[in-house]
């Protein structure tokens, strides 16, 4: 049976924070269908021989517009994301995890994680783990979206905040209280939240060893989306003027991104999802829409209006107006579209625009 993911029922409380449930629960190949949901992540191996229907997992998705909670639980099993992996699907995102039952070893050290240990992961870096029916729970977040100071361009070691620790009582209780209070957030506080939430969670990994500049160079792809991410208010970052200015040729340019539709598809698709969230973003409650657009590197309020439009299907003005009236049908212009969520699309797409 091909693994199926279905939307979180209004009986599970979900609120206004879109998310998707999978479990193995009547599936002939339980463990299959598993590997299959984290292949986009892993290679998984079991680890334990029993019966078929023996191995149970389940994952909880929850999308907050610009990072991803999951609660999961599996049986045990092996995990590997290797050099060919990492290099292949180009995610960019830092996952921290907090174990609230059962065992978790990390790395090739094999750290052991104890239930309340807090652990920090580089999805850009190679990495493997082990597992023996461990429920956690992961907040996921692109790179682009955490302050550059925390997130430099190269990949962040493996950390571990020890459960009695302040840090990891810290991080334990935010994503603890995130995910039992995602069944209550009004839109308007899902919009609130996704716009502050990396930066606090800059903070609490403001510790982050610096990576000296030299060792920052190889990776092309991080380098050029911190750049435009940085300068997405310059009305002339351009395919042009980024190639001279990261030191590249116009054709690497373009191979990194092929994929996202050209270069200059991916800038405007950044800066229209930036000026989404902008414009649902309470605090931004009395900025005027044309300032926001120039913010964004759009020169013109009436040519930023039409692609706004286009985009998403309602003007910038229908926007702040459903922002402040708590409108729920924000959440499906914040998400990849599809009747059905996929985890490959949703961790593919995230940060991306």
């Amino acid at each position: 049976m091909a693994p199926t993911s279905e939307p979180l029922s209004d009986a599970q409380g979900r609120g206004e924070v879109a998310g998707f449930r999978f479990s193995t629960a009547d599936n002939d190949a339980p463990f299959a269908a598993w590997r299959a949901v984290l292949a986009t992540l892993f290679e998984a191996t079991q680890t334990q021989k029993i019966p078929p229907s023996g191995f149970k997992a389940d994952l909880v998705v929850q999308h907050f517009g610009t990072f991803l909670l999951c609660r999961s639980f599996a049986g045990s099993g092996r995990f590997l994301r290797d050099h060919r992996r990492v290099c292949s699907d180009d995610l960019d995102h830092v996952v921290v995890s907090s174990v609230l039952s059962g065992g978790i070893a990390v790395g090739g050290k094999a750290r052991r994680l104890r239930p309340g240990d807090v652990t920090v992961v580089d999805l850009s870096s190679p990495m493997r783990f082990a597992m023996v029916a461990a429920d956690a729970l992961h907040l996921i977040v692109p790179r682009a979206g955490l302050p550059s100071a925390v997130a430099s361009l190269s990949p962040m070691p493996c950390r571990v905040f020890h459960g009695d620790t302040a840090m990891g009582i810290f991080l334990r209780g935010i994503l603890e209280n995130l995910s039992n209070a995602s069944r209550y957030f009004s839109a308007l506080e899902v919009n609130a939240l996704g716009a502050c939430f990396p930066d606090l969670l800059g903070w609490c990994l403001g510790t982050v060893p610096a990576v000296s500049a030299a060792t920052t160079r190889g990776d092309l792809g991080r380098r050029l989306r911190r750049h435009i991410e940085e300068n997405i208010d310059r009305a002339d970052l351009t395919a042009s003027r980024l190639a001279r200015e990261i030191g590249v040729s116009r054709s690497q340019l373009y191979r990194q991104f092929e994929a996202s539709g050209g270069v200059d598809t991916y800038i405007r698709g950044r800066r229209l999802r930036r000026s989404l969230q902008a414009l649902a973003d309470p605090r931004r409650a009395d900025a005027r829409i044309a300032d926001i657009s120039y913010e964004m590197g759009f020169s013109d309020e009436a040519h930023f209006s039409r692609l706004f439009r286009q985009t998403f299907g309602q003007s910038p003005r229908d926007i702040r107006a459903a922002a402040r009236a708590g409108d729920s049908s924000l959440k499906g212009l914040k998400l990849p579209p599809g009747p059905v969520p996929s985890f490959s699309d949703w961790l593919l797409m995230l940060g991306t625009g």
